[in-house]
């Protein structure tokens, strides 16, 4: 198996003068798959670009511009999400999948842990110990809190 180390800047907009032009993905209020292409036209540098309005976000996706329109199923967190969307967008192209896919593609959580280690020690570069690749095999932590 091969594993892909994808670091990248995301910026939020509005920002400074010169981030935006240092960002790999673009993340910002807007409405629309055209104000995802006039984002990206202005920033040619950015590899993803997302706009948001409220539970809609719209993905401009790789140097072909494939569009992808997402909306946020249930209340309240979908500002927070499309950064982390917009992310995985970033770590899928770069490990060379097709931009197209990324919409069918199936994104699952099993577990997630806050570390209380200092910013400069949470990098790492191993995969998390409680995840599995295959979202139908759920791990040894999750199969025996299952069955109880």
């Amino acid at each position: 198996m091969t594993m892909i180390v994808d670091e990248h800047v995301r910026v939020s907009l509005p920002a400074g003068k010169r981030w935006p032009s240092l960002g790999d993905v673009l993340v910002g209020p807007g409405a629309g798959a055209t104000s995802a292409a006039e984002t990206a036209l202005s920033h040619p540098g950015a590899l993803v670009v997302a706009v948001h309005h409220g539970p809609r976000c719209w993905l401009r996706l790789g140097p072909e511009g494939t569009a992808l329109e997402l909306e946020a199923q249930g209340p309240g967190q979908s500002a927070r999400i499309w950064g982390t969307f917009a992310s995985l967008a970033h770590a899928w192209l770069v490990a060379g999948l097709p931009a197209a896919e990324f919409a069918s593609a199936r994104l699952c959580l099993l577990r997630g842990q806050v570390s209380d280690a200092p910013p400069a020690n949470r990098r790492s570069r191993r995969p998390a110990d409680s995840a599995s690749s295959d979202c139908a095999r759920p791990t040894e932590e999750k199969r025996s809190s299952a069955s109880r």
